[in-house]
């Protein structure tokens, strides 16, 4: 059934409702449940100081193949693996050849950790470590990225915010 009025799915009531109703049978036809939009809050790539050991090992040993090669496999690998966080979701997106998206639903965050190298401090990056409920992924390491500690609060927010939207609330046992 398409819904004649976008506040029954929370959408703002400038949207053009034919857009709306079109939308919805394009994702009824594909066999999803019409979701709205999730807003953008952050979006970074890892950076590539995640890979400052795997440099330096290939720069010492370059006259050997194997070092070089394994150095652009993980430049390549890093490269293509990014990280998005919306209003409901943390996204994870990587692959070269099969590109994969892990999805993490933000109201199963438990606690979240900053912490980082030596090495990811001295370039202004650092790790966001967050442990959930979900069941597969119980631990997500944001690896490399800048400003962590801004990034945790964002998350925090958007982890609390979600929660309030969706009625859940965190027991401790």
């Amino acid at each position: 059934m398409i819904a004649n009025n976008a506040n029954d799915y929370g959408i703002d009531p400038g949207v053009n409702p034919q857009q709306m109703q079109a939308a919805a049978r394009m994702t009824a036809s594909a066999g999803a449940i019409f979701q709205p939009e999730c807003k953008l809050l952050w979006q970074s790539p890892e950076g590539q100081v995640s890979n400052f050991w795997v440099y330096v090992v290939a720069a010492l040993t370059c006259p050997l193949v194997i070092p070089i090669i394994w150095a652009a496999w993980r430049y390549l690998c890093t490269s293509h693996h990014r990280w998005e966080l919306t209003d409901q979701r943390l996204l994870e997106h990587s692959g070269i050849v099969v590109h994969r998206m892990e999805t993490l639903e933000l109201y199963r965050v438990i606690d979240i950790q900053v912490s980082g190298t030596l090495i990811q401090s001295l370039f202004g990056r650092g790790q966001v470590r967050l442990l959930t409920h979900d069941a597969t992924t119980s631990h997500v390491t944001i690896n490399a990225i800048e400003e962590p500690a801004a990034v945790a609060n964002l998350i925090r927010n958007a982890v609390e915010q979600c929660r309030v939207a969706k009625g859940v609330r965190a027991v401790d046992v």
